[in-house]
């Protein structure tokens, strides 16, 4: 993961490090059994090269000890690697230039669980089963059967975790998909 990490951090593969800080590989144990993926570095991602360490961050550190889990027992990881300018919405080209990388770090991890946080991640991982849908609150706490990067896995989509810092409503959501995170982990023995 480091080698590719590195790679990452020198990545040219689309215009998207002109404007960024740093890139934000992605981090957490190379052997979890459950990954979460966003959509792209926010602001505070972008100052520091992790992902998830602002706001957004903190609430999921706070879902994840609900469930008896700390940030060091899972990966974390975006589908794009740098901030997209004004935190716009990653483009298609962007996405397409970080799938590789993505669908490597999938292959180093080998979760049994992904989380997709957010309907960006989650549409660009369920179109690959293919699964469609309009509303990430339509599909949100299901889980899918996949296989991603050669790899099985099952993936349930959940809110952006920033979704209910503006949205306190969503909260409630959020912890109910958690609860279900949860209990797919005891069906994997983790």
């Amino acid at each position: 993961m480091e080698a590719l990490s590195a790679v990452i951090r020198e990545c040219r593969k689309c215009p998207l490090w002109k404007e960024a800080h740093h890139a934000v590989p992605g981090e957490g144990s190379v052997t979890a059994g459950l990954m979460f993926i966003g959509e792209a570095p926010g602001r505070q991602e972008d100052l520091t090269g992790r992902p998830f360490v602002g706001r957004a961050g903190a609430l999921l550190e706070t879902l994840l000890a609900g469930i008896g889990l700390a940030r060091s027992d899972v990966f974390i990881a975006n589908i794009v690697k740098h901030r997209p300018p004004g935190n716009r919405d990653p483009r298609e080209d962007e996405i397409a230039a970080c799938t590789p990388y993505l669908d490597h770090q999938i292959r180093i991890v080998r979760p049994e669980i992904i989380v997709t946080l957010g309907r960006h991640s989650t549409r660009h991982l369920l179109s690959r089963i293919p699964v469609a849908f309009d509303r990430i609150t339509d599909i949100r706490g299901n889980v899918y059967e996949a296989t991603i990067a050669d790899h099985p896995v099952r993936i349930i989509p959940t809110l952006h975790p920033a979704a209910a810092l503006y949205n306190p409503a969503y909260r409630t959501g959020l912890e109910e998909d958690f609860a279900a995170i949860r209990a797919e982990l005891a069906v994997a023995g983790g």
